[in-house]
């Protein structure tokens, strides 16, 4: 009996260390995104990350047992940084593209978003080819909608803006006629002058949303459909989506 607590003490040494070897050894995942495009992803006044992006690759990583970090980086070279080993997994409101298809493999998509047209309250107009014709039209760089805008409207000047915050700013200082992209978090609130507005329908300008990886890891995009399956099985896909909101569906 005397023999017991030393038996007990052994095991419980045997656990720890076992336990801690396995903490060690977990697995370390980088996602990256640009932390400004709400409400997919965005930077807090303290400089943390948060958003949808944030809280589904979290999700996602404890269902794979993966210790997730965060990092950002800017819109236009997130894909050359990508492929630079900078980081493993794009989860950032990428959509999926043909064009994009040919230098990154997509996950099955986590959501579906649309783009929207926005002019400052008051110079409202009906989009057709023949009003487009002569605007200049802002977009976010590294964007579907740029190649959007070239396809259906060649008439226009399209001007280019490392981010939404920016591009917003300069339809609002009247440097463009209208802008084109995910503006549902910056149209017009209570006190706001001048107020942004959406005019014509929306537009779907990819495939979807998909995080992205480099061409050789179809193990890790295989994993991170799974447990996206996981979530949208179990529930908590959709109460992510009700947290942070439209545009997500």
């Amino acid at each position: 009996m005397r023999s017991l607590p030393s038996r007990v003490l052994a095991t419980a040494l045997l656990i720890a260390s076992i336990t801690g070897a396995q903490a060690q050894s977990q697995r370390e995942i980088t996602i990256a995104n640009e932390g400004g495009f709400p409400p997919f992803n965005m930077t807090a006044a303290d400089g943390t990350l948060q958003g949808f992006d944030i809280d589904l690759g979290n999700a996602m990583c404890e269902i794979m047992k993966a210790k997730c970090s965060f990092v950002t980086n800017e819109w236009s070279g997130i894909i050359p940084a990508l492929l630079a080993k900078k980081f493993d997994v794009i989860i950032g409101g990428m959509g999926i593209t043909e064009e994009r298809k040919k230098r990154v493999i997509f996950s099955a998509p986590y959501a579906r978003t649309y783009s929207y047209f926005g002019v400052v309250e008051g110079k409202e107009f009906t989009i057709t080819p023949e009003t487009m014709k002569g605007k200049v039209i802002g977009v976010q760089q590294g964007t579907t909608n740029a190649a959007y805008v070239e396809r259906t409207y060649p008439g226009t000047e399209i001007r280019r803006y490392p981010s939404m915050d920016a591009l917003v700013s300069d339809l609002k200082a009247g440097r463009v006629d209208v802008v084109l992209g995910d503006i549902e978090p910056f149209l017009a609130k209570g006190g706001e002058t001048p107020k942004m507005v959406n005019i014509g329908d929306p537009v779907e300008v990819s495939e979807g949303i998909g995080m992205a990886f480099r061409p050789e890891d179809t193990g890790l995009r295989d994993e991170f459909n799974l447990a996206l399956q996981t979530l949208r099985d179990n529930g908590k896909w959709a109460e992510l989506a009700k947290k942070w909101g439209p545009p997500i569906k």
